[in-house]
């Protein structure tokens, strides 16, 4: 079976101070064995549907990439970050996840306003973070579902916790693209490099190009005496 996320929903994650609180719920009954990783690194084993870990050293002003699942009992110490699951590719478009929250907001005082898409201008470019290709809303309603009192209280702090958000990209032409998701506070102005991906995008081919009489295939027939049909067509642009 190895590493499986089927069966695994509402998790949390809660900056307390050096640490994370990592809760979630699981369909399967006791004794179920969990891993946790933390941007793609094993930090967490057991039998428990919570666990605590160390905040990454270089997690502040950036989302952080949380994965929860189910393993063997004999395979719980197994390290299978390799097969982890990333961005994913919906035909030829991609869609990001990622978490982010007040803890975000190294002010406390709830200057999150959103999360900026960066993403490379054509395929095996670099990221161009000159301008954003959209923007993601945090707290969409101007509701704020994390922050004061979802952490541990008592044990460093009110702690502060994480929203799931979703991004899907147009179409895009094949080839590997680079991504940036970018947390952004309400002066405008970008807090941190944000958290990185590189997705490859196989796209379908694109329509033949039309040919001077304005017709994308065209065909010739030999004769009755070999009765073949032969199928023409331009090459696809670019």
């Amino acid at each position: 079976m190895a590493f499986s996320q089927d069966g695994i929903d509402a998790v949390t994650v809660v900056s307390d101070g050096p640490e994370l609180l990592i809760r979630w719920n699981s369909a399967f009954p006791d004794p179920t064995f969990f891993q946790v990783y933390v941007d793609h690194r094993l930090s967490w084993s057991g039998s428990s549907r919570s666990c605590r870990v160390p905040l990454p050293f270089d997690a502040v002003g950036r989302n952080v990439w949380v994965d929860v699942g189910i393993v063997p009992s004999g395979e719980a110490y197994l390290d299978y970050s390799s097969s982890l699951p990333g961005p994913t590719q919906r035909g030829d478009s991609v869609s990001l996840s990622w978490m982010g929250g007040t803890y975000l907001d190294q002010t406390g005082l709830g200057n999150l306003l959103g999360f900026r898409i960066y993403r490379s201008k054509s395929p095996g470019g670099t990221i161009d973070r000159s301008l954003p290709v959209d923007t993601v809303t945090a707290y969409p309603g101007g509701r704020i579902v994390d922050g004061f009192g979802f952490g541990g209280f008592g044990t460093g702090g009110f702690g502060r916790a994480a929203t799931t958000y979703v991004w899907t990209s147009p179409s895009l032409p094949s080839g590997t693209w680079q991504f940036a998701v970018v947390p952004y506070d309400r002066a405008g102005f970008d807090r941190g490099n944000g958290s990185s991906f590189t997705v490859n995008v196989t796209s379908a081919p694109r329509p033949p190009a039309a040919d001077s009489a304005g017709s994308r295939l065209s065909y010739s027939y030999s004769g009755p005496a070999t009765r073949l049909v032969t199928l023409q067509w331009l090459s696809s642009p670019t």
